[in-house]
């Protein structure tokens, strides 16, 4: 049997061609750079233009674009094997000196040299501190890339300290929360009112950020303000219900007065009848008829006067007998506006809310190109041209790039106070 020898098994596998990666096609904005061995007046570099050619000395304009390197010195060599070039001297100043037909070189197709110079650049988009186009290099990864677009970073959208507006905006996000318990709490005592009860039912507050003393001091001060009103409503009730028993009792007083002065009145009219009867038939005197007239004058102004006192006092009796009628309506309708003024006043404290959220989300996302850690990375996609089609791959730091791709780079942002708060706020709405 025959045995191998693992001398000549390690020469064989060295020998084997390896499978390489597809050439590379030239494209639009690569630079091209010939030169010749010994001739340094024929190197030149030109940049591909969009329609894909290239412009050379002796060669003129030549197609490049869809070719790789190999075919395109294939067919530079090809070109400048037929041209004759005639060298020209200069002296220490630059200027030409005269030439000689000696001095005409042929070109061997060995001596041509065709190379890449610069590769199109590859362009970074998104969450890096400078965006732009940056020089490819053979064999560039989405890390290289990203470092020399300066690292991760969301500070090219600000220009303002991150860690001063975190600061600010986490003062602003525990404020308006704490807006949002009071004027809950204060719709929570409205509404009680409205319902006619006569205790106060404590709003759900267990999902709001705030310590627990905070949002237990609220609820009890809006307890106590809901005690106060309702005593408050009782007492003017009592009070005009006084009032009235009051009136009532006047009332009662001056019917009985006026009853008695309307009785001495009709007496004292009779006398006065009966005394000008007598006076008539000249039994009394002037003077008795004087007396008479004036005790029945007196006796009709106090039945008068005590008339008019019974009418303002039904009148006043009126007046609080109104005012209690309409004491229920007109707290009603305060109740109605106030529960109206603090509902808006809630839906604007919700939408600020959720601004002061975005913005506290955003501020710590920025400070100090952002903490990544598991579940952190980033979204990396690369949008590379082939021909007329355009393929979007989902990459990674190690992802190698092409001449030409675009990187667009997104962080995603790490877990915050704020995405509770906000995922409360929405909850309720």
């Amino acid at each position: 049997m025959f045995k191998a020898n693992p001398l000549l098994l390690l020469v064989f596998f060295l020998l084997v061609p390896v499978r390489a990666h597809a050439e590379y096609i030239l494209a639009p904005g690569d630079a091209v750079e010939i030169g010749v061995v010994g001739v340094p007046d024929l190197r030149h570099r030109a940049t591909i233009d969009v329609d894909g050619r290239a412009s050379f000395p002796l060669l003129g304009s030549i197609q490049a674009a869809g070719l790789t390197v190999a075919e395109l010195g294939k067919q530079v060599k090809s070109l400048l094997s037929t041209k004759a070039f005639r060298a020209r001297e200069t002296d220490s100043r630059g200027r030409s000196l005269a030439t000689h037909d000696n001095d005409v070189v042929t070109i061997s197709p060995e001596e041509v040299i065709v190379e890449v110079a610069e590769y199109r650049p590859v362009y970074l988009n998104g969450d890096v501190a400078k965006p732009g186009a940056e020089t490819y290099r053979p064999g560039m990864t989405v890390r290289q890339a990203i470092a020399l677009a300066g690292g991760y970073d969301t500070m090219r959208f600000r220009s303002r300290d991150p860690f001063l507006d975190s600061a600010d905006f986490r003062s602003d996000y525990y404020d308006l929360w704490t807006e949002f318990a009071k004027v809950s709490a204060e719709i929570a005592r409205l509404q009680a009112e409205l319902d006619g009860r006569s205790a106060f039912q404590a709003p759900g507050l267990g999902d709001v950020p705030l310590p627990t003393p905070v949002t237990s001091k609220i609820i009890d001060l809006e307890s106590q303000h809901f005690s106060v009103d309702i005593a408050d409503l009782a007492k003017e009730k009592k009070y005009l219900s006084e009032a009235i028993s009051q009136e009532d009792q006047r009332i009662a007083v001056l019917g009985q007065q006026r009853q008695a002065e309307q009785q001495d009145a009709d007496a004292d009219a009779a006398d006065y009848k009966e005394v000008m009867s007598n006076f008539r038939k000249g039994i009394l005197p002037v003077t008795r008829v004087s007396e008479t007239r004036r005790l029945t004058l007196e006796s009709a102004t106090r039945v008068l006067q005590t008339t008019a006192l019974l009418q303002d006092v039904e009148r006043k009796r009126s007046e609080f007998a109104r005012s209690l009628e309409a004491i229920d309506d007109k707290r009603r309708k305060e109740l109605l506006q106030n529960m109206q003024d603090a509902t808006v006043r809630l839906n604007n404290v919700r939408a600020r809310l959720k601004s002061v959220s975005e913005k506290l989300l955003y501020a710590g996302m920025a400070r100090s190109q952002l903490t990544r850690g598991p579940g952190g990375e980033p979204d990396v996609k690369v949008f590379r041209k082939d021909h007329d089609t355009t393929a979007t791959i989902v990459a990674n730091d190690q992802t190698e790039l092409m001449p030409g791709d675009v990187v667009d780079v997104k962080l995603r942002l790490d877990s915050s106070p704020a995405q509770e708060g906000t995922t409360g706020t929405e909850q309720r709405e």
